[in-house]
């Protein structure tokens, strides 16, 4: 496979960044959508796997993150998320006419692809993988801390906390948990006023997933400790052409873990 990055300015004028990795011959491209804190670079490891599948990968910087536009974890509104997934579809669209489009999304990513697929039904979207999607926390947020965020959403928006992720909590992979401390574009922040608008959208996404009609992969660590894998089960229980799998001993990450051979065996049953 053959990789580059690009540049493409979004409808706002912005500037977003975008990875991508070919092969000789496709038939079948799937765009990544990543998680809170990382960046479209950590998804290379698909390549690794996919290389004989036939399969174009793309993945792009989501806004306040990696090489993209934005201050580093915070958002003004969800659908920005949105639109400028649709820009980079459309991106994709132009180098790919004809070619069946996956889309790809982990945690964070997995609810903004969520949302793409209910909100903006677009029929450039051929099925889904969705990865530990971010539907329910593993640990409930105290009452009283969530109180207190709401009270200064509206008055602190882009005010910045630390995610109080731990890292090891990832995977069981220690070299894999290593490269994610030391790589200078992950970032641990995150705003009052971003936390709020995807606690807004996991009510609508669990609300109206039952619209979804793609056939979608919902997978899932058992030992997720940053997600819930009761996420996926949520999820599973309202999307008819859904296929569920749980990875029995899988942390957050099931593509970086131990089992990862597995979980990238399931991925092509799925794809082909």
């Amino acid at each position: 496979m053959k990789s580059s990055s690009k540049k493409i300015t979004s409808r706002f004028g912005k500037e977003i960044f975008v990875r991508r990795w070919i092969p000789n011959v496709c038939n079948q491209v799937i765009l990544m959508v990543h998680g809170l804190g990382e960046h479209s670079g950590r998804y290379d490891i698909f390549s690794k796997y996919l290389k004989n599948e036939k399969v174009s990968l793309y993945a792009f910087d989501l806004p306040g993150h990696g090489k993209s536009y934005g201050k580093r974890g915070h958002i003004k509104k969800f659908d920005e998320y949105l639109d400028c997934l649709e820009d980079v579809l459309m991106d994709v669209r132009k180098d790919n006419l004809d070619i069946p489009v996956k889309l790809f999304g982990h945690s964070l990513g997995g609810l903004i692809s969520l949302s793409f697929l209910i909100d903006r039904e677009s029929k450039e979207i051929d099925s889904a993988i969705i990865s530990s999607p971010w539907i329910k926390l593993a640990v409930n947020v105290p009452s009283y801390l969530a109180n207190i965020q709401k009270v200064l959403v509206n008055i602190l928006p882009g005010f910045r906390l630390n995610n109080r992720l731990e890292i090891n909590d990832l995977t069981k992979d220690e070299d894999s948990n290593t490269n994610y401390k030391n790589d200078e574009l992950v970032h641990d922040r995150i705003s009052f006023k971003l936390y709020s608008e995807i606690n807004n959208q996991i009510k609508s996404v669990i609300e109206k997933c039952c619209r979804i009609k793609l056939k979608i992969l919902l997978y899932h660590g058992t030992e997720d400790k940053i997600i819930s894998c009761e996420s996926v089960k949520i999820l599973s229980s309202k999307i008819k052409n859904s296929n569920t799998i749980l990875f029995k001993g899988v942390y957050h990450e099931p593509h970086n873990d131990l089992e990862k051979e597995n979980v990238f065996m399931k991925i092509i049953q799925f794809i082909n």
